[in-house]
């Protein structure tokens, strides 16, 4: 496998935010996807890595999907066909009011007051935060793949590459 030097997540970044909804998978009861449209916001964190985090409630298919199986798929792509697709675990966040700020820090349409919701704003027992934590990231601009290039994968043991040398599973 050839590596390059890790790329800067920063890159699925900028994608993601500039699109801003994305299809949010999960795994049901029964072992099958199931998807969703959700507006995630991430932050990226001293280290570099990205956290990204789902209002939802917590009584939703969402919740059951991800009490059974922790695990989350985040693709965007938009008109222009640049593509960012991040694999998570995922998780409640245990403390959500810690967070609460993180969607409305950023200007419209990426920041948002998750509390118009719920029924009762954020304090509604039914408002949760999902705290997504990448474990492989892939992105891609448009004009680079139909230029031949490929799409560049981060994931979180430091291993970047190109997807063309990949041996990461997809």
């Amino acid at each position: 496998m050839s590596q390059t030097s890790s790329p800067d997540p920063a890159a699925f970044l900028a994608i993601a935010h500039r699109v801003v909804w994305c299809t949010l998978s999960t795994v049901d009861g029964a072992g099958r996807p199931r998807s969703r449209l959700v507006h995630p916001v991430w932050t990226q964190e001293p280290d570099g890595t990205l956290t990204g985090r789902v209002s939802s409630r917590r009584g939703s298919p969402k919740a059951r999907h991800l009490g059974r199986t922790p695990y989350a798929s985040c693709s965007y792509w938009d008109s222009r066909h640049d593509v960012a697709v991040a694999e998570c675990h995922a998780e409640w966040d245990p403390e959500p009011a810690r967070s609460w700020h993180l969607f409305a820090e950023p200007a419209p349409p990426l920041g948002f007051d998750p509390a118009a919701m719920f029924a009762g704003g954020l304090e509604s027992p039914d408002a949760g935060i999902v705290v997504l934590r990448p474990w492989r990231l892939r992105w891609g601009l448009a004009a680079d793949l139909a230029a031949g290039g490929r799409p560049i994968v981060w994931t979180a043991h430091g291993a970047a590459h190109s997807a063309a040398h990949s041996t990461a599973t997809p």
